[in-house]
């Protein structure tokens, strides 16, 4: 069990760290410069997430949750590539299970698909929360103070997960700070601690990398996008088991058969990829949430 005090000192180390991998001019073939970068997963990986557009699966999935927040542009253009507005947007009721299913389904597929590098998918034992931490220090560009309310949040979900009242609230407090209203789809939850997962992406945002974890159209190639996912994933398990929860529970059985279902190649939105790059707006989803 970690101590929320100890989590203080971590929050309160260093200053500015530079990323453990700039990305700098090369040539030569896109996918081997990013298989280069050692945050990079695996090269066959890399090779499946390209020819089953995992990607743009990944970027659809959070742009039509965002879709209330989105400017005209935006909309357009995802309508374009056939995306349309989810029923249940980011923050609402619901999505925090779906937000959670789909990880769990992604982590699921590659580790079977994959399973010598399963441990890829284990996640931080704990979050970094020091700029200059060794294995996982920040981008110069990110600020070198971890929220002090994300940090509360990190000891709630190591030490305190008997306060979530199901798999839902678990899964919308740990991605989100957005609490969506019918008068005000912007609105965020009154608790600050909200959102560790979005936080965190924007935390180790680097614009200069090919793999940005900032960026939901590739941040499925970097293994911090896993180190964090692994982490939640963690959370889940063993919140799931401490409530003594089935697997044969219906809404925990229906929304990992629609997470299964929007990753099977040729449905609409899965396998096609988008006919043009989606707009550096988009590419920043992340920074939509400012938790």
């Amino acid at each position: 069990m970690r101590t929320f005090a100890a989590l203080m000192v971590g929050a309160l180390m260093g200053t500015a760290g530079c990323s453990a991998a700039s990305q700098e001019s090369t040539t030569g073939d896109d996918e081997d410069v990013i298989a280069a970068d050692p945050l990079a997963m695996p090269k066959p990986m890399l090779t499946f997430l390209k020819t089953q557009s995992w990607g743009s699966h990944h970027l659809e999935w959070h742009t039509s949750r965002q879709w209330d927040l989105l400017g005209a542009n935006d909309q357009a253009w995802a309508k374009k590539q056939g995306w349309a507005r989810a029923n249940l947007q980011e923050g609402q009721k619901g999505n925090g299970l779906e937000f959670l299913a789909m990880h769990r389904v992604m982590i699921r597929t590659l580790s079977e698909k994959f399973p010598a590098d399963a441990h890829l998918f284990n996640g931080w034992s704990a979050v970094p929360t020091s700029a200059k931490d060794p294995s996982d220090p920040i981008p110069a560009s990110s600020t070198p103070i971890f929220d002090l309310q994300k940090a509360k949040a990190i000891d709630t979900l190591e030490n305190h997960l008997d306060t979530f009242a199901s798999d839902d609230d678990l899964g919308l407090f740990l991605e989100t700070s957005l609490r969506p209203t019918s008068h005000d789809p912007s609105a965020r939850a009154t608790d600050k601690a909200a959102g560790i997962h979005n936080y965190v992406h924007n935390r180790y945002a680097d614009a200069k990398s090919k793999i940005d974890i900032g960026d939901p159209s590739v941040n499925l190639q970097n293994k911090r996008f896993w180190r964090l996912h692994g982490w939640i994933e963690s959370r889940w398990t063993e919140y799931r088991a401490m409530k003594k929860m089935s697997d044969t529970d219906p809404a925990y059985e229906a929304a990992i058969q629609k997470a299964e279902m929007m990753l099977k190649p040729g449905l609409k939105g899965v396998g096609g990829g988008a006919p043009e790059p989606p707009p550096e707006s988009l590419r920043k989803f992340f920074e939509q949430d400012g938790s």
